[in-house]
C-alpha cells in the first residue's frame, strides 16, 4: 500500500495534534476483539490501516480533501452522511478529524449510529485548535458540548469526551505556526525558491527556539487540571 504521508510516524515535537491522535487509535485497535469489522469513516490514504491487521478494516472516504493523498488504497468512495452501507453492519466506527470537513456533521453521526451493531462503537477525534486546512473543504471546530449534543441526538446511550492535552500543549501545537510567515525555501520538496532562501537561517535559529519551548510546554501541561482548552478532543460513544 502506497502512502504519500504517512503521518503516524511523526513524532511528538514534529506534530503533537497528530501524535495524540496515533496514539488513540493505537489504543483503539488494541481493544478491539479479533474479526470485528471496523469502518474507517473519512479514511483519506488509510494510514490507519496498518493497526487493524486483526480486525476487518473497511475504509471509505469522499476524496476530496488533499490532492496530492492516494485515494487508491480506499475500499470505496462515498459521502459520510449517505453511507452505503447496511443498518447494523459494523462493531465499531472509527472516525480521525474528518468531522471538521463535512457540511452536515450530525447527519454524519447519524449514519454512524445506523450502520453500528448494537453495543457497538464511535471512535472519533475533532481538532479545536488548528489552521484552516484542505480548503474549501474546511468548516467546523468543535467543543466538548458540541460533541455530546451531536451524538447524544443520533442515539448514542453513552457518550465520553476527553482533551487532547490542555492549554500548554495547545501551545506547544500553535508554536511552528510562527515559521508560516516566512516564504517557502522549497528544501522539502527539492525545488529551490529564491524567496524563501534568504529567510532559511532565521527559519532554522527559530525553530531550535520553538523546540525548546515546546518541550518546556509539554511538562507544564501536568499543572492545567481544567484541560478546556486543548488541541482538539477524542470522543468513545457506545450504542
Amino acid at each position: 500500500m502506497r502512502l504519500n504521508e504517512d503521518f503516524s510516524t511523526r513524532s511528538k515535537l514534529k506534530d503533537i495534534g497528530r501524535w495524540h491522535i496515533t496514539r488513540f487509535v493505537e489504543d483503539v485497535a488494541r481493544g478491539l476483539p479479533p474479526g470485528s469489522r471496523l469502518l474507517d469513516a473519512g479514511a483519506g490514504e488509510c494510514v490507519y490501516e496498518r493497526f487493524f491487521s486483526q480486525v476487518r478494516y473497511v475504509s471509505i472516504d469522499l476524496t476530496v480533501g488533499e490532492s496530492s493523498w492516494n485515494y487508491c488504497n480506499l475500499d470505496c468512495v462515498g459521502a459520510l452522511d449517505r453511507l452505503p452501507f447496511r443498518d447494523e453492519s459494523f462493531d465499531a466506527v472509527l472516525c480521525t478529524e474528518t468531522l471538521e470537513h463535512v457540511e452536515w456533521p450530525r447527519e454524519c453521526v447519524e449514519e454512524f449510529f445506523r450502520v453500528l451493531k448494537p453495543r457497538g462503537r464511535l471512535f472519533l477525534t475533532v481538532p479545536m485548535a488548528i489552521p484552516e486546512h484542505q480548503t474549501p473543504y474546511d468548516f467546523f471546530r468543535y467543543t466538548s458540548y458540541g460533541l455530546k449534543s451531536i451524538c447524544g441526538k443520533a442515539g448514542f446511550a453513552r457518550i465520553e469526551v476527553a482533551p487532547f492535552g490542555g492549554l500548554f500543549t495547545r501551545l506547544a501545537c500553535e508554536l511552528p505556526q510562527m515559521l508560516s510567515i516566512f516564504s517557502p525555501s522549497g528544501l522539502k520538496a527539492r525545488r529551490l525558491e529564491p524567496k524563501g532562501l534568504p529567510f532559511l537561517p532565521i527559519k532554522l535559529a527559530l525553530l531550535i527556539v520553538i523546540r525548546l519551548a515546546q518541550m518546556v510546554l509539554l511538562a507544564l501541561d501536568k499543572f492545567d487540571k481544567v484541560k478546556n482548552y486543548p488541541v482538539g478532543w477524542r470522543v468513545t460513544a457506545w450504542k
